[in-house]
């Protein structure tokens, strides 16, 4: 039998690898513009940023138009805003591509040096084909993830046709496809002088036969794609999918180094590194990579996307944008290496809040622009370009704040400015507010996958509206997760378990957020689900098969969902993982404010160090 596996909301990560929660410092100046508001022009949700700067000097603000929503899914144009001052203001919304109902986006621009167009790779597929049904193979050639290419010769002001290239840039096998989503490169040394490189990721099918039906996320790859004939045709370069291993490449970008070699920087999906990032290279113009992705420790970052580019002008440097929380999309911080890409240090933070994608441009005047997602309390809430002096990129930062775990090892990140209290419901107590959280990592302590567990801690509010008090793994519909959220308006605590084979939600009804301390507990164990609230079992279901971690995007969330939305405006305490599924009388036990044998973490939440 599986050996239980209980967790009871813990964070952690050694602060040696944590990158900083500190704001940018106020000269140089770094200014700051909103290019695409969600809720604005007809769209609910401007996503997927995508930048380059035309021979003329235009800078080309490229996005995703979510008509219907905030998803992946559904109705989604390419849209496009130009500024002609370098990024201080930008001209009228500008629709590149709409595909009807449909999806057209993952805009991949680049500038043809032969010829000064601009060269836009972007990526359509069905509006109601979601990115699960497509890994699984669950829908047509036609449905699923094709390639376009499309070009303008008047500086963006107008666009061709997008043409269909999937048959030269898409293998049979694949399923899902994504181009970049980034800027993409023409080269400027060596033999292969004006040639345009794009990165790409892809996944493909299981072998036949394989038990791995349902666990498509760990076959995400990344490619490369070329053309020599300023993006009228292109070729597929070489392909990395590590069917096993550490490095799980998924979104990709690219940059040139000062002797020709292509540096590629990716996000890594489902593999084992804090940092979540891996690198190769290639010698050969994106024909070949020099080796297999492996992992970049020195970029401690969550599974997200991330641009990269060398700034000759300012040191020969290589510039990474990304967030640096390592278990939330928040805290947009660059990053750069002065020896092209061997080692990396921290460089100011432009948003210490919600922010997730990002691409980066020479933006004019010795001044790196960064086009980037976020927001206040969502991730998602506007696409901001900021201008960066290159006298800004060696700006310090502020020490990361944790959270000792009294197991031993696995001290908690915090995010935001979380206070002490000293009247918790197990001695102190840790108060949230707007932007607060502590957070764990994705990493092979805390990933239960398909075995039992348990999540359990105090919270106390006198807030009525909905608060997530424990989330792992992922957010959205349809994605592997557990959550346990406190939703006054409905008068009940909620709980969801979601896997590709089953869901299960569980509700106690009841007025929590009296301003009381209260403890809540999710079980899953072999025979079912349980929700324990103040020690007593409210609410229980069926057992719910499948790994909850398959496609695992975080670790745990504590005090917000891991897109900073459902805010816990109020307080938490004493959190625990232990490794076994805990019985009711340790249930009723943690409750009453008792200890529990051989914990994994615990995490008493009664101080905050540096």
């Amino acid at each position: 039998m599986r050996r239980p596996v209980v967790l009871a909301l813990v964070l952690a990560l050694p602060a040696a690898v944590l990158a900083a929660h500190a704001p940018a410092q106020a000269s140089p100046p770094i200014r700051q513009t909103v290019v695409f508001e969600s809720g604005a022009e007809g769209y609910d949700t401007f996503r997927i940023p995508a930048i380059v700067r035309s021979e003329a000097g235009t800078l080309l603000a490229f996005a995703e138009g979510r008509v219907g929503g905030g998803g992946d899914t559904g109705d989604i144009d390419l849209v496009l805003r130009r500024s002609h001052d370098d990024g201080r203001t930008w001209g009228p919304l500008q629709v590149v591509g709409d595909n009807g109902a449909n999806v057209f986006g993952n805009p991949t621009p680049v500038v043809d040096p032969a010829t000064g167009d601009v060269v836009l790779l972007s990526t359509h597929n069905a509006g109601d084909a979601s990115e699960a049904a497509i890994m699984r193979g669950e829908v047509t050639p036609e449905q699923s993830r094709r390639v376009f290419v499309q070009r303008s010769s008047d500086d963006g002001a107008s666009w061709s046709a997008a043409q269909d290239i999937t048959a030269a840039t898409k293998l049979p096998e694949w399923r899902w496809y994504a181009t970049g989503p980034v800027h993409a490169i023409a080269l400027e040394h060596g033999e292969h002088r004006g040639r345009l490189v794009a990165a790409a990721n892809h996944s493909t099918s299981p072998p036949p036969g394989s038990s791995d039906t349902g666990q498509e996320a760990k076959y995400y790859g990344a490619h490369s794609l070329y053309s020599d004939d300023g993006g009228l045709t292109w070729q597929l370069g070489d392909v990395d999918t590590p069917l096993a291993g550490v490095v799980n490449p998924n979104e990709n970008t690219v940059t040139e180094l000062a002797d020709g070699t292509l540096y590629f920087n990716a996000r890594d999906q489902n593999g084992t590194g804090v940092g979540t990032r891996a690198t190769t290279t290639s010698s050969d113009g994106g024909e070949t990579f020099d080796a297999p992705y492996a992992l970049e420790p020195d970029i401690v970052t969550p599974v997200v996307q991330g641009s990269v580019l060398r700034l000759p002008r300012a040191g020969d440097r290589l510039v990474y944008s990304g967030p640096a929380n390592p278990t939330a999309r928040r805290t947009l911080q660059l990053r750069y290496s002065l020896d092209e890409g061997a080692t990396w240090t921290g460089g100011p933070v432009l948003h210490d809040g919600p922010a997730a994608y990002s691409d980066v441009v020479e933006a004019g005047g010795r001044t790196l622009g960064v086009l980037y997602e976020n927001g206040d309390t969502g991730t998602y809430e506007r696409i901001t370009f900021a201008r960066v002096p290159f006298a800004a990129l060696d700006r310090g930062l502020a020490p990361v704040v944790t959270t000792p775990d009294a197991a031993g090892g696995l001290d908690g990140v915090v995010g935001g400015a979380p206070v002490v209290v000293p009247d918790g419901a197990v001695d102190a107590g840790v108060r949230f507010a707007a932007g607060d959280f502590v957070a764990v990592p994705r990493s092979a302590r805390v990933d239960v996958g398909a075995g039992p567990f348990t999540a359990a801690g105090w919270f106390r509010t006198d807030v009525a509206a909905d608060q997530a008090l424990l989330w792992a793994y992922n957010s959205g519909s349809g994605r592997d997760q557990w959550w346990v959220r406190l939703e006054p308006g409905a008068n009940r605590i909620r709980a969801l378990i979601d896997t590709s084979q089953g869901s299960g939600t569980l509700v106690a009804p009841g007025s929590f957020a009296d301003g009381a301390w209260h403890h809540v507990a999710l079980v899953r164990g072999d025979d079912g689900v349980t929700l324990y609230v103040d020690g007593v079992a409210a609410a229980s279901g069926p057992a719910v098969p499948g790994s909850v971690t398959t496609d695992a995007a975080i670790g745990l969330h504590l005090g917000q969902r891991p897109d900073g939305a459902n805010q816990l405006l109020g307080d938490l305490d004493d959190v625990w993982l232990l490794g076994r599924a805990a019985a009711a009388d340790e249930i009723a036990a943690l409750a009453a404010g008792a200890a529990v044998a051989d914990p994994l973490v615990h995490l008493p939440l009664d101080v905050l160090s540096r």
